[in-house]
């Protein structure tokens, strides 16, 4: 939108779009690591929180069990941490509230995609 020298709404429509498309990409990524198999995904399931990562699955939980907190910190380092990372995870029905969060992005992206002006080229 910038570089088309559109004008100013068009070019923050245009940033809303991106932005809250590229929101509910990683937000869904983050679930799917959890709820998708390896084949399925193309890389291992569980990869982010065994490479030290809290994603938004695991982020809902330490919200509702403050003992994630310190798993988060240490970067699930410890032998056993991932594990009960999960067990807060599927405890806290952080998966679901992690759904609710894409699906939120995504209407978010569509309704400024929406409010774009017809395109006359």
């Amino acid at each position: 939108a910038i570089l088309g020298g559109h004008e100013d709404r068009v070019q923050e429509l245009a940033y809303e779009y991106g932005k809250n498309l590229g929101l509910a990409f990683q937000v869904v990524d983050d679930l799917l690591d959890f709820e998708s198999t390896s084949d399925a995904l193309g890389k291992p399931t569980l990869a982010d929180i065994n490479a030290g990562l809290a994603t938004a699955p695991v982020l809902y939980a330490a919200q509702n069990f403050p003992e994630v907190q310190p798993l988060i910190d240490r970067k699930f380092s410890q032998v056993g941490d991932v594990q009960l990372a999960l067990h807060y995870v599927e405890k806290s029905g952080a998966l679901g509230e992690t759904r609710t969060l894409a699906t939120s992005f995504a209407e978010s992206a569509v309704a400024a995609a929406c409010e774009m002006p017809e395109c006359t080229a």
